[in-house]
């Protein structure tokens, strides 16, 4: 009920809920560790105050050592476990336990006050903090602040003596104001960071997809030219510093003026776009494909010597070969030319790789298109 109520106030981010979660443990763990640290801190100073206060009573003061000191101990314990952890979680688990901890160690400290004495402005200050403070869900966040409260009226409604009724009104009034106050305020809190978030998101996502529609091109799904060449520099790169297998394939689509001037250019796009997609399906993952221009398209071939190449390069031509285009009803049959080269030890760009292998695509042309046409040897032993 409670987190329905919450809901509109409270931004959703569904699936990107344990996202969002994962991007802020660093900071959370940073944040936790810092509460963790002040609030050990407090409780030693808290020691060297009662040592002067109890020095009459060493009785009293071992006590007070005792039970600040495991405050302190258990807290160095929590505090290393949240540093190491990676998870959230254990963060999560980690840091309820301890913020359950502390919210019995000032429960039980207070059964040590006297009778009539109360703590109001401390025991409203807690609640507060812990709702703006806490970095887990909302509502464990409401259940630990709302917890303290209950315990801390209930010792003053039912252990306290001599307290004015009016007094005891006052503290319900200060409590309930203090939820309503933190409640709204962890709300905020929360919303502001999710909805930070999403923005972060949201801004990622249209960088990701201007990178995309800057590297690929629309109708093809291809890489464009310019990036094409960036990544075939790199390869060749690797080959010429390692000697590894490297071939290239130039793939022209024949006669694809006359399907322009007969179909028109509509139907021109679509059997671009067929032939586009069935050399995407006969490359591999390591493989790199991109438009050269208009209807002529490479295809990179890493680890891959002449031979294997040519062996990708009929496969594709016989695949597109079988694969007529549908336009509207009409069948229009298309074919393809490819020209087949392997880096070598000659070869001092990428461009003289793409020059050969755009060559042999022109041969096969002439030699009456719809074929292969690879070096006679190997380039490179």
């Amino acid at each position: 009920m409670l987190k329905n109520f919450w809901r509109p106030f409270l931004l959703d981010l569904g699936e990107l809920e344990g996202d969002y979660r994962a991007f802020h443990l660093k900071d959370d763990i940073r944040q936790s560790s810092f509460y963790i640290i002040l609030a050990t801190v407090s409780v030693g100073i808290m020691i060297a105050t009662d040592s002067v206060l109890y020095r009459n009573r060493p009785d009293l003061f071992l006590w007070m050592l005792v039970y600040r000191g495991t405050f302190i101990f258990i807290s160095i314990l929590v505090l290393i476990s949240i540093y190491r952890t990676v998870k959230v979680k254990i963060y999560d688990r980690l840091m309820m336990a301890w913020l359950c901890f502390v919210t019995l160690f000032l429960l039980l400290f207070n059964f040590t006050r006297p009778a009539h004495f109360l703590t109001t402005a401390y025991d409203v200050i807690l609640p507060l903090a812990i709702y703006i403070i806490s970095p887990l869900k909302v509502f464990y966040t409401f259940a630990l602040a709302f917890g303290f409260s209950a315990g801390i009226l209930y010792i003053d409604y039912f252990h306290k003596t001599g307290v004015d009724p009016s007094t005891l009104n006052m503290v319900l009034a200060a409590q309930i104001i203090v939820h309503i106050i933190g409640f709204t305020s962890s709300i905020q809190i929360q919303s502001y960071r999710r909805k930070s978030f999403r923005a972060y998101i949201q801004e990622k996502d249209a960088k990701e997809m201007v990178a995309y529609l800057a590297n690929i091109d629309p109708l093809t799904k291809s890489l464009t030219r310019r990036h094409f060449f960036h990544i075939a520099e790199t390869e060749f790169q690797r080959f010429a510093r390692y000697r590894r297998k490297l071939s290239i394939l130039v793939l022209d689509a024949d006669n694809f003026k006359n399907i322009n001037d007969t179909y028109g250019h509509y139907a021109g796009d679509l059997v671009l776009r067929s032939l586009s997609l069935v050399i995407l399906e006969q490359k591999r993952t390591q493989d790199t494909y991109g438009r050269l221009g208009g209807e002529e398209f490479a295809l990179i071939l890493p680890e891959t010597n002449l031979q294997q190449a040519k062996v990708v390069a009929e496969r594709v031509q016989k695949v597109w070969a079988g694969t007529p285009s549908n336009v509207d009803g009409q069948i229009i049959h298309s074919t393809v030319s490819i020209g087949v080269a392997e880096a070598n030890e000659q070869d001092t760009s990428f461009e003289d790789i793409l020059r050969r292998a755009d060559r042999l695509m022109y041969k096969a042309k002439e030699a009456g298109r719809n074929r292969v046409v690879a070096e006679q040897t190997l380039p490179l032993k």
